[in-house]
């Protein structure tokens, strides 16, 4: 919805009616004569947004930041979308929680930003999803997804939830589980505990009650179950899980006839898709078999267990095939893999490309006269071919360079054009691409040396103003290519069709002829499309497209005949570094809305309230539009615990950066984060009689000190002691932007907050996350204050008494001169106060400089792994642009990636590598790998 922002102390009407006729939806715009010169977006319900999200990588330790770039696209032709202003991205824990949650600027459908991981994160899968309000009208669809592996160097391997376990395969195909838990995972204290089950087909929860000090798992799993994932505990702090596999089967192998069925007398090619027990293709050799024993065709499938075959087919025999296990190098085991029925009417339709044409070719042995095939890509028609069968056979041609790059969806219809048969194609189109040229000054480097980077756009130049790059260098021993998508990868291919696609790179990687075979194969045995064309809304809310930090909600008039026509002012005071004012007048039908100046933070709090026309006040009750985020639908998978390159590498690293951070504390006695000490103050007798009451502070951070580490980016108090003062205090963050602080103390025992000497009422604690560091005159932590439970009364006094903690502690924040939390006024009649959460502040990527000689107390030996990330970079029409970094001091080969889109949508994908090595003959400094 085309909204026009609402400029401080400026009124601006917006009016929108939304009508019902003939289950059509009508919208109406009326905006006042003053904005009838701007231009009004239309507003295309058929057109939705596909979602990049580009990562540095698919694993990662617990001591890192996952970076990301996030590209907004519309769905039809790629270009960069400027509908939405507000991307939502997700980091979602092995549990199906959301664990953080980040509002993303969008700037002409690009963005970016960065999760913080901690010490406290389980190892396992996290999802990372992205949406926008405006694609939630399309189902889950267009909502992005990605797996990526979180490890934790500073760990020994986890123990199984299971401390002993019995598996018993039943005759009726169920398996019978039975064990005991794990004492040492932290639950034993508990009477009883909830137990997740995941079988992929299926979930489960059991509650098992503690017998004898000991809790004992008995489960009767359901029929062809080949594993089953438990797991127990809500929170990142006390979640554990572990895979059971039941039954090591051979790989499952699945035939896709090319029209959807095998039809009698005709020649079929078929897709051939192998997979294993965790889902992945493998290679493996087989031959198709009649009925009769007779052999029909040999096949064999690649290193992503795919193949196609071709057969004659009578539907008076069956087929069946026999393969032999991956690793049977004899041929000895063999397993028998049915085909599909044949159907003895039907038709084919095979699709191919030969030079610069696609050849489509029909066979049926039912259909006469005239057909039709209709060629599409994305939604958009682009060709209707049209002739008659001749002996049940018609062989049609078009150029291939009249039809866009990606998925072309072959529909056969006949007379009366009605779909018979469909067929995916992929249609490469040499010089769609952005060519990007990478060079470096350099092919090899020293340590800390500077690497000047260099890109230019090869070919005839873009007719496109500006070219959008992101620049990611990092070790090559991290860099796991078939483990991630590109956004080639994603955007042509993997966006397109459903299901997990194995190394989507590969068919846009691998410079060889079998690439365009395998892919053919892919959209053979995965050629379900993920979007049906033309593209509907689905549901009965209708979300809006947002332009920024949005208020919208109505004002419910109680109309008489003194005020019918009496138009309605509403005024909105918004809280954050700035105090702003803005004003707007409602609707007919009470409804309003605003547009905010773009924030970053948690939460800004803000007033809204109701005025008439003079400026009186007037009594009329505000509601907001609430918008709950969509459901999780995390997708439990097996994990088999074997030895992957990376994920040794990625543990390696973070256990060497551990390692070596503990040696240069222990030289020059520091530690990574800023010690935090209790220096001698001068006790005023308030400050005496407040020890006495509560308990002497551990830990004092004065004011001062929390001011000089304020950066740029830092959106509040919390902010300050998250990344400054760690060790001592963690920060909890919940999906609706909430933040709790915790004093680290032994078993996460309960905090409280106290401000100006007097306890925070609990529904005052969100606004201490974004207090100003210019009002605290200190930071007091008091841990296992005294009295806790009577305290903790104090704040909840509708606890349980039996669940109140009898131990806790406290942090004490003294403001200059007493002002307090500075929250809004108390609203009055006819006013309402909420919090809005803002965009999420854009971390600085650390990018150290070694122009200068490093003082040897502040020369820390160099680990990172990624080296260099510079997210947006703009190429203007002279097709050139530059970036500069400094390696690290870890030694070997490094990678540049390089990812672009255009203005008019044309995709770019490039990498170069070099290598830092140690120069000979130089008295250089140690490699800390070593």
């Amino acid at each position: 919805m085309p909204k026009k922002r609402i400029r401080e102390h400026k009124k601006t009407v917006l009016i929108f009616w939304t009508l019902s006729v003939y289950g059509l939806l009508a919208v109406f715009f009326v905006f006042p004569l003053l904005s009838m010169a701007q231009t009004n977006e239309r507003l295309d319900v058929s057109l939705t947004e596909k979602i990049y999200i580009q990562l540095s990588s698919g694993v990662y330790a617990t001591d890192q930041d996952i970076w990301f770039k996030a590209i907004v696209v519309d769905s039809e032709n790629h270009l960069p979308s400027t509908t939405s202003q507000v991307l939502y991205v997700d980091l979602i824990g092995p549990n199906g929680k959301v664990i953080e949650h980040k509002l993303t600027k969008l700037t002409s459908g690009l963005g970016n930003g960065s999760f913080e991981l901690g010490k406290n994160y389980p190892v396992g899968l996290y999802l990372i999803r992205a949406y926008t309000q405006w694609n939630r009208n399309f189902g889950n669809d267009f909502i992005f997804e990605d797996y990526v592996n979180i490890v934790a160097p500073n760990s020994q391997p986890e123990k199984g939830i299971l401390h002993t376990l019995t598996t018993t395969e039943l005759e009726s195909g169920k398996f019978l589980l039975t064990g005991e838990i794990n004492s040492t995972i932290g639950v034993t204290d508990q009477k009883q505990i909830p137990v997740y089950l995941n079988y992929g087909v299926g979930k489960d929860t059991l509650e098992l009650k503690k017998k004898d000090g000991v809790y004992t798992l008995d489960y009767e799993t359901p029929k062809n179950v080949d594993w089953i994932t438990l797991s127990i505990g809500e929170n990142p702090d006390s979640y554990h899980s572990e895979t059971i596999i039941l039954r090591k089967k051979s790989v499952d192998v699945q035939f896709f006839p090319e029209s959807g069925q095998l039809v009698h007398g005709l020649l079929n090619k078929l897709g051939v898709k192998s997979l294993g027990i965790d889902s992945k293709g493998t290679r493996l050799k087989g031959t198709v078999f009649n009925d009769k024993g007779q052999p029909i065709s040999d096949f064999s499938t690649n290193h992503l267990g795919m193949g196609t075959l071709t057969i004659q087919v009578d539907s008076a025999r069956t087929y069946y095939a026999k393969v032999s296990e991956p690793n049977d190098s004899t041929g000895t085991t063999t397993h028998i893999h049915p085909l599909p029925k044949v159907s003895p009417k039907g038709s084919t339709l095979s699709v191919s490309r030969v030079g610069e044409k696609i050849w489509t070719r029909i066979s049926s042995n039912h259909l006469k006269g005239k057909i039709y095939i209709k060629v599409a890509c994305r939604g958009k028609d682009y060709f209707l071919l049209e002739g008659p069968l001749k002996n049940g056979k018609l062989v049609k041609d078009m150029p291939s360079n009249e039809l866009p790059e990606g998925i072309l969806v072959f529909t056969l219809m006949d007379q009366a054009k009605q779909p018979i048969a469909e067929r995916l194609f992929f249609n490469h189109k040499d010089g769609e691409a952005l060519d990007i040229s990478i060079q470096t000054d350099k092919n090899v480097y020293d340590r800390r040396e500077k690497t000047q980077l260099n890109m230019h756009i090869l070919g005839p130049p873009s007719e496109s103003k500006n070219i959008s790059l992101s620049v990611l260098v990092l070790n090559k021993a991290h860099f796991q290519p078939e483990s991630i998508n590109t956004i080639r990868s994603y955007l042509l291919l993997d966006s397109e069709i459903r299901g997990d696609i194995e190394d989507p790179d590969y068919y846009f990687r691998a410079q060889t002829p079998e690439r365009f075979e395998a892919l053919d194969a892919l959209l053979l045995t995965q050629g379900w499309r993920n979007y049906q064309y033309p593209i509907k809304r689905r549901g009965p809310t209708f979300f809006w497209p947002e332009k920024g930090l949005e208020i919208n909600g109505a004002v419910q008039v109680l109309r008489n005949k003194s005020n019918t026509s009496e138009p309605i002012n509403v005024s909105l005071a918004t809280f954050g570094r700035a105090t702003k004012f803005y004003t707007t007048e409602a609707d007919s039908l009470g409804r309003f809305g605003f547009v905010l100046d773009d924030d970053y933070g948690p939460k800004m709090q803000y007033l809204l309230s109701t005025v008439d026309p003079k400026g009186k006040k007037v009594n009329h009750n505000i509601r907001l539009d609430t918008i709950s985020p969509p459901e999780v639908t995390y997708t439990q998978k097996p994990i088999i615990r074997e030895s992957d390159t990376v994920v040794k590498a990625v543990v390696e690293a973070g256990k060497e950066r551990l390692r070596t951070e503990m040696v240069f504390d222990s030289l020059y006695g520091v530690t990574q984060l800023d010690e935090v000490v209790v220096s001698d103050h001068f006790l005023t007798p308030e400050r005496a009689k407040l020890y006495e009451k509560y308990g002497e502070p551990d830990v004092i951070i004065s004011g001062d000190d929390i001011r000089d580490k304020e950066k740029e980016w830092s959106y509040g108090l919390y902010s300050i002691l998250l990344f400054n003062y760690g060790d001592q205090i963690a920060i909890e963050r919940f999906p609706d932007g909430f933040m709790l602080a915790h004093v680290r103390g032994g078993s996460r025992e309960a905090t409280l907050l106290m401000v100006d000497g007097k306890l925070l009422e609990n529904h005052l604690y969100e606004y201490v996350p974004s207090m100003s560091p210019e009002i605290v005159e200190r930071v007091e932590l008091i841990k296992y204050a005294k009295f806790f439970k009577s305290r903790y009364l104090t704040v909840f006094p509708q606890a349980d008494l039996f669940e109140i903690p009898s131990l806790g502690h406290i942090i004490s924040i003294t403001t200059k001169g007493g002002v307090g939390v500075q929250a809004p006024i108390r609203p009055e009649p006819g006013t309402l106060k909420a919090a809005i959460s803002l965009f999420t502040p854009v971390k600085q990527f650390y990018a150290p400089k070694y122009d200068k000689p490093v003082p040897s107390q502040e020369d820390k030996p160099d680990l990172r792994s990624v080296i260099h990330w510079q997210p947006n970079i703009f190429m203007d029409q002279t097709q050139n642009t530059s970036s500069s970094f400094y390696n690290g001091d870890i030694l070997g080969e490094y990678i540049i990636i390089v990812e672009a889109i255009s203005e008019d949508g044309r995709l770019g994908y490039a990498t170069k590598e070099y290598s830092v090595k140690e120069k000979k003959g130089l008295n250089e400094k140690p490699d800390p790998s070593n």
